[in-house]
């Protein structure tokens, strides 16, 4: 299929001699004004855009910085027609942006080496984009496999909660997805962010790693003693993400994971561990897996409590709204219990 070029310049007789030199080559539309190129460009995508700089109503700098600014037309490359040929013009349409100019009147040799060196060049760029794009997707699936093999490690220790991770992720996924729905925390929940907390939150007790069987297995309640001990998984858990941290550079998932590892303890009026955070100082994270971590740990059995039933649990953290949970979290909580009660009954009894 031959490549598109759009071609917007006011004068007819330029369109003319255009079409002539780029037909036999190339698909070609030709348009006489800026208006007429903006709206068949929320339309089409052409390849390359030829575009006279000189135009009534709307020059070509003009409709150069619209196109540029739209983010589904900014990158087709953009060659400008001129017939002035001082060095100031071509040097601001280049500052631009701009990837050549051609001269008016066209000498057509020149023009089809130009139109096809660009076209070649933007194939080449797009090519080169989608191999970086192809193995960062193979780098960020290593990553998952690495972050699930780890959190799988900390969770075969103890066969009680084994799940736990799985079903904690699920929650705060569907969470998440809620708040950016009903645009809560908006300004801190970018597609950035909820990407990273979404490969972040298995990792959330890896602290647990650090702490002795002789604790983590315990078949009865802790007591007092055992009990501050294994608050220091959220402490050995934020130690071991800051390494990864100094050792893996700028890994924006990993800073939520450090983030999430120490915070998921604590509660909305200062009463958690470790460092008795309140209300928003406690990491946006934190307050999200709190409710996910609580949750699960009230639906499942362990060998000291029976389990509550899902809208008992439910009740308990919706009773927690402004004391041990952040209430925005918890009315978000409200709207999609009937999910988490899916999830649990999917994932709970296949431990």
């Amino acid at each position: 299929m031959p490549k598109h070029i759009l071609v917007v310049d006011d004068n007819v007789v330029n369109l003319k001699l255009a079409e002539q030199t780029l037909k036999p080559l190339y698909k070609v539309t030709l348009l006489i004004s800026g208006t007429q190129a903006l709206k068949f460009l929320s339309k089409t995508k052409p390849n390359l855009i030829l575009l006279d700089i000189n135009m009534p109503e709307m020059d070509g700098y003009e409709i150069f910085k619209k196109i540029k600014e739209n983010p589904e037309t900014s990158k087709i490359p953009i060659i400008f027609l001129t017939a002035q040929t001082d060095s100031e013009s071509e040097l601001h349409g280049l500052y631009l942006g701009a990837v050549d100019f051609i001269a008016k009147p066209f000498i057509s040799e020149i023009m089809l080496s130009r139109i096809k060196m660009h076209l070649e060049l933007e194939e080449y760029h797009q090519s080169l984009e989608a191999l970086v794009e192809e193995k960062t997707q193979m780098i960020e699936k290593l990553q998952d496999v690495i972050v699930i093999s780890l959190a799988e490690l900390v969770e075969c220790r103890d066969g009680e909660t084994g799940g736990h991770v799985k079903r904690t992720a699920k929650y705060l996924q569907a969470l998440v997805e809620a708040m950016d729905e009903n645009n809560v925390y908006r300004d801190v929940l970018s597609k950035q962010y909820i990407k990273d907390i979404l490969r972040a939150a298995p990792l959330h007790d890896i602290g647990k790693i650090g702490i002795s069987d002789d604790t983590l297995l315990k078949q009865s309640s802790l007591d007092e003693e055992e009990f501050e001990y294994m608050k220091k998984h959220t402490t050995l858990g934020g130690k071991t993400l800051q390494k990864a941290i100094d050792e893996a550079g700028n890994e924006s998932f990993l800073y939520i994971a450090r983030d999430m590892a120490l915070s998921h303890h604590e509660k909305w009026d200062g009463s958690g561990y470790p460092r008795g955070l309140k209300q928003e100082e406690i990491p946006l994270c934190g307050r999200i897996m709190a409710v996910a971590d609580v949750y699960d740990a009230l639906i499942s059995r362990r060998s000291y409590k029976q389990p509550f039933t899902y809208e008992a649990a439910a009740e308990m953290i919706i009773k927690g709204k402004g004391l041990q949970f952040d209430p925005c979290v918890v009315e978000v909580f409200e709207k999609v219990r009937d999910k988490f009660e899916r999830i649990a009954s999917r994932y709970l009894h296949k431990d």
